[in-house]
């Protein structure tokens, strides 16, 4: 398939007489102001619904439109594809056409996404039409652990009930203590974070439930909410799981532990910080699997990387690198380091706290 052109979707849609002049000028009003896209901003105004855009692009640009309704996702093919870039390009791979892997996606105009896929499968691609509601739905049903997680969230509320338990009780056993609905609910917690690269996990207890959000690229996403009563058994057990003082629930504490997903070392630090609905947790996953990636390996452009090579490179000097939280500040700087690491060097740094062990260098841990 050739790369797909560029459509002005306003346009497209009068002249298949699906909204008016009057709408667009009206919707692209509301779009200056709010910053949403265009046929969002069309749907949500009720002008025009998700399929006839859909069934629009998809004859403007002569490729399929596909109701997911009625199409049986393989895992050998969803997979080729992580989560997260699924979500970022709001697409799935469907099927291998031999020639081309066939790619579901809501903006089959997005360039910037056809080339970025491309690259990742190291295939042709072809594109089809699909709605975001229904392609998201999918996603969900197909990455995510959400149906597993709100059972086990359940099942230890269930467990509690409406009585006072003995927290320490309950969790401190160590016959069946891998069947406990805590240690279930947390280890599929962790499980679900490391399938979808997650960099933190957040437990915040809100006035009538328990919220679990996931940072995924720096933006935070909801992944489940539970019964309110079950967020003091999941603290007890992470405070448990890191050596934190579980009398103390008046100041913050800050820990560390490890997990295991898939024989796969996890390093976890957490913080705790009481509220007034309770202790919220943060939690930073840091996968020991993955390895540190190496300069080249970051996406950067060329001539990005050659200006940061020359700056690690020279003796004196410094090199900032700032960003939002899970942007990839520490794995670029652990990646500049590993460049600049050879027996000749004598490195030291100072961290806070040491994310990842490096061979051959004096790493400093920062102590308050």
């Amino acid at each position: 398939m050739a790369r797909p052109e560029k459509v002005r979707l306003g346009e497209l849609l009068v002249q298949q007489k699906l909204i008016t002049e009057e709408q667009l000028k009206l919707a692209l009003e509301e779009q200056k102001r709010s910053g949403r896209k265009l046929g969002r901003v069309l749907i949500d105004s009720a002008y025009v619904t998700e399929e006839a855009i859909s069934r629009a692009l998809a004859k403007q640009l002569s490729i399929p439109y596909i109701d997911l309704k009625y199409y049986e996702f393989s895992p050998q093919f969803t997979q080729l594809l992580p989560e997260t870039q699924a979500r970022r390009f709001r697409a799935l791979v469907m099927e291998d056409r031999r020639t081309a892997l066939l790619v579901a996606v809501v903006d089959p105009t997005d360039l910037f996404a056809y080339d970025e896929m491309t690259r990742l499968l190291k295939r042709s691609i072809e594109l089809a039409v699909v709605t975001e509601s229904q392609l998201l739905a999918n996603i969900d049903r197909i990455y995510r652990r959400t149906d597993e997680i709100s059972g086990l969230a359940k099942e230890l509320g269930a467990e509690l009930g409406d009585t006072p338990v003995d927290f320490g009780e309950l969790i401190s056993i160590t016959p069946g203590l891998e069947e406990a609905p805590v240690v279930k609910l947390l280890q599929s917690v962790f499980e679900d974070a490391v399938q979808v690269r997650a960099s933190d996990i957040h437990i915040e207890p809100q006035e009538r439930n328990l919220r679990i959000r996931f940072r995924i690229d720096g933006v935070l996403h909801v992944q489940t909410e539970a019964d309110h009563k079950i967020a003091s058994a999941l603290v007890l057990r992470l405070k448990l799981m890191s050596g934190l003082d579980i009398s103390e629930k008046r100041l913050p504490q800050d820990g560390r532990f490890n997990v295991k997903i898939r024989n796969n070392p996890v390093d976890v630090r957490i913080s705790t910080m009481p509220t007034q609905y309770g202790e919220s947790v943060v939690m930073r996953l840091l996968s020991q699997a993955t390895g540190l990636l190496s300069l080249t390996k970051l996406g950067m452009p060329q001539r990005v990387l050659e200006r940061l090579r020359h700056a690690v490179h020279r003796p004196t000097g410094m090199v900032l690198v700032t960003g939002p939280t899970g942007s990839g500040k520490t794995t670029t700087l652990y990646a500049a380091l590993n460049e600049v690491n050879t027996p000749e060097k004598k490195i030291i740094t100072v961290e806070d706290p040491v994310e990842y062990r490096l061979p051959g260098i004096n790493q400093v841990q920062v102590h308050e």
